[in-house]
């Protein structure tokens, strides 16, 4: 067979006087080319087996569901919802996102009949609330799937979901998935999933799946369980779906990650979930919202009452489900705004006042503005004069407008602590890769404030850029409310500023921390995402794991107030009056530069 090259050349790779023609050369040649020759096949190989993988060494599953002995489905999707549950052990209950998932498939798909496939019974008052929509059905507790042993209540969810549909058809929704539109449109189709993750990066997740009576998908994904092993959590539940619809895409209609998995599971969709009041929902056909990872603190303790009071993107959206019909009392609470309607460019006033508020952990920090940006109090409690946070797992989260940015803005706040506790929050302003912190740093035995900035430099890693110090006085001395307030101004140019430096903190109206340098790197997202006050979300961890309290201040606010504008200093002082023996003199103002 003629190469595919010409090994001679029409005229040498070097000048002729170095030209060589040796035996010794020849081979050398030959040697190089041969290697050349191996790698490009090799590299050529490995993409093409990964795609299309035809041995079982590679992708073991794809012979199980080629080789799936099909009988035939059913002509379209039935209207028949499949949850669920009891599968872990006796007398299990109900919680509260389990029996509204329930209702908002009963009021939204309209279903004419909406399965509980348990084991054990559920028991309790949600259960008996829900069960007028429920047909109960009793599944056996599955140990083993092909001889494969199953052990985890959720991979026999797993498996029992998969065995439902083959057998009836319909439509499957994990217990922490709501419905939020009609899905009609779908019911024509063979199999449906949903992307996890931007553009399916993670998989199809089975939280949702629709499907004719034995369609041929879940024929051959069931088949595929062949292989299951129970050390690989999310592999034949996520993984595995979305590596095998790539082969049988005439089986399979694959939805848009947006329609049931976004927000995602990570810190910036727990946190967009369950603090924020920033997404609508609009790209939404029904929301999943992580149970497992928020039970440990954002869903800890949530009660009717605290649905109904706190507003937050989930909230607002679960809320109907609750009223039945009846109009929300606060009508404007859950409107989410591009920018402040006043004129005066205030963004929220919170007074954080006992008065008409309802006692839910998490409680709602009422913003009397008239904006409507409510936020959220964790594990605080009310005092004479605010709120007092515990240093521990407590934290105030304000929301604000959704266009708000980190480059003209102004945080006002009264704030006592008699902690010395070095780097606790006392104030964090959050926006995706960057945290400006007002953190407490050692004066003797005493502590004052300073500023911190924190990038994110990369998808993982958060790194501290600059420290700012403060002018050493002291803010845990006396017991009392003292003013404070940070200004952030980086629209001027580095080394210059009118008003201010480009980020100043000031106490009872004087500068304590200041640098005319500061500025957002360039490409860094400046809208704020929320302004935290006693705590902040953990850089080094997620919302999955214990809270992180090294950063927490035992301290009391009150009386927070932000604008989308830089305050002058007379307007500081007007709300700072000067009426404690240790605030800072004028002689002692000082700017302290630094860059980032």
């Amino acid at each position: 067979m003629t190469p595919s090259f010409n090994p001679r050349r029409t005229s040498p790779r070097l000048p002729l006087h170095h030209h060589q023609t040796s035996s010794r050369s020849l081979c050398r040649r030959w040697t190089l080319r041969l290697l050349c020759i191996l790698c490009i096949g090799f590299f050529l190989w490995r993409p093409w087996t990964s795609d299309n993988p035809t041995t079982d060494g590679v992708f073991p599953e794809l012979t199980l569901a080629r080789n799936a002995e099909l009988t035939s489905s059913g002509a379209r999707i039935p209207k028949i919802v499949h949850f669920i549950h009891g599968l872990k052990g006796p007398d299990p209950t109900l919680d509260l996102a389990h029996y509204i998932a329930i209702k908002a498939a009963h009021d939204v798909i309209q279903p004419d009949k909406i399965y509980l496939h348990y084991h054990y019974q559920p028991t309790g008052d949600l259960f008996e609330r829900a069960r007028p929509m429920l047909t109960l059905r009793k599944v056996p507790l599955i140990d083993n799937i092909f001889g494969r042993k199953v052990q985890h209540f959720a991979h026999r969810a797993d498996i029992v979901r998969l065995e439902v549909l083959r057998e009836f058809g319909g439509i499957y929704f994990d217990l922490d998935l709501f419905a939020l539109k009609p899905i009609d449109h779908l019911l024509d189709e063979e199999f449906v999933m949903a992307q996890e993750g931007q553009d399916g990066s993670v998989g199809l997740c089975n939280a949702m799946m629709m499907s004719r009576p034995n369609s041929r998908f879940v024929q051959r994904y069931y088949a595929s369980y062949a292989t299951f092993d129970m050390d690989q959590w999310n592999y034949h539940s996520v993984v595995l779906p979305g590596k095998l619809a790539r082969h049988f895409q005439d089986e399979i209609s694959i939805l848009d990650y947006k329609a049931f998995f976004w927000p995602l599971w990570d810190s910036v969709g727990l946190r967009t979930l369950y603090l924020e009041k920033s997404y609508d929902f609009t790209a939404n056909l029904g929301s999943h919202i992580w149970e497992s990872p928020a039970n440990k603190h954002l869903m800890k303790d949530v009660t009717e009452e605290t649905i109904l009071n706190v507003d937050n993107s989930l909230y607002c959206k679960l809320r109907p489900f609750l009223l039945d019909g009846r109009p929300d009392p606060r009508a404007d609470a859950c409107r989410i705004l591009e920018r402040t309607e006043r004129s005066d460019q205030l963004v929220g006033h919170w007074p954080l006042e006992k008065a008409g508020i309802p006692e839910t952990s998490p409680m709602r920090a009422e913003d009397v503005s008239g904006n409507h940006v409510n936020g959220l109090i964790r594990n605080g409690n009310h005092d004479n004069n605010g709120v007092q946070l515990n240093g521990q797992d407590s934290y105030i989260f304000l929301n604000v407008p959704i266009k708000t940015t980190i480059h003209t803005l102004t945080v006002s706040w009264w704030m006592k602590t008699s902690s010395n506790k070095e780097n606790g929050t006392a104030v964090a302003v959050q926006t995706d890769r960057a945290k400006v912190y007002v953190r407490t740093e050692a004066v003797g035995d005493l502590v004052s404030l300073g500023l911190t900035t924190v990038l994110l430099e990369d998808d993982w890693s958060w790194n501290v850029e600059k420290v700012i110090h403060a002018n050493p006085f002291p803010i845990n001395g006396d017991d009392e409310y003292h003013h404070f307030t940070l200004v952030v101004d980086d629209h001027t140019e580095p080394g210059q500023y009118t008003l201010h430096p480009a980020l100043a903190l000031y106490m009872d109206g004087y500068a304590i921390a200041s640098s005319t340098e500061w500025k957002l790197p360039e490409g860094f997202n400046p809208i704020v995402r929320g302004v935290w006050f006693g705590s902040c979300e953990s850089e080094h961890s997620n919302y999955q794991d214990p809270w992180d309290t090294s950063v927490s201040l035992e301290a009391s606010y009150r009386d927070i107030r932000i604008w989308e504008r830089v305050l002058d200093v007379d307007e500081i002082r007007n709300l700072a009056p000067i009426s404690f023996a240790n605030a800072p003199g004028e002689s002692d103002k000082v700017i302290s530069s630094g860059t980032i």
